[in-house]
């Protein structure tokens, strides 16, 4: 969904920019003064993602990933080339999300391709 910002959130917003000056990130309101990161072992399993409080989440499956991470809601499950409601969000090695607008990293569950492939975070609040 989009949605244009208030004049309060507009003119406390910053543009994210790389070395170059290329807009990366879009607008995104200030006042975050949190970060927290973190590891997922995988799981062959869906598993519920830690609570953590947060604003943004970003999710990346890590370099060393032999399979992909799915991410997606309770019960999330993988690919089995049929049509449904559960198949969680395709992360191969390398992977990311993006930044998330999220209230707290619990409403995400995973589910991996071998239990070796991990999962990092980073959250702002």
């Amino acid at each position: 969904m989009t949605r244009l910002l208030t004049n309060d959130e507009y003119a406390n917003a910053v543009v994210v920019v790389d070395s170059d000056g290329n807009m990366v990130g879009g607008i995104q309101p200030t006042g975050l003064s949190t970060v927290a990161c973190g590891e997922l072992q995988g799981s062959v399993v869906a598993l519920q993602m830690p609570s953590v409080a947060c604003k943004y989440a970003r999710f990346k499956g890590a370099l060393s990933n032999a399979g992909n991470v799915y991410i997606g809601g309770a019960g999330v499950t993988k690919p089995n080339g049929t049509t449904d409601v559960t198949t969680g969000l395709e992360l191969s090695a390398g992977d990311d999300t993006g930044w998330l607008p999220v209230s707290n990293l619990n409403i995400f569950y995973r589910i991996c391709n071998n239990a070796g492939d991990d999962l990092t975070y980073m959250v702002l609040a």
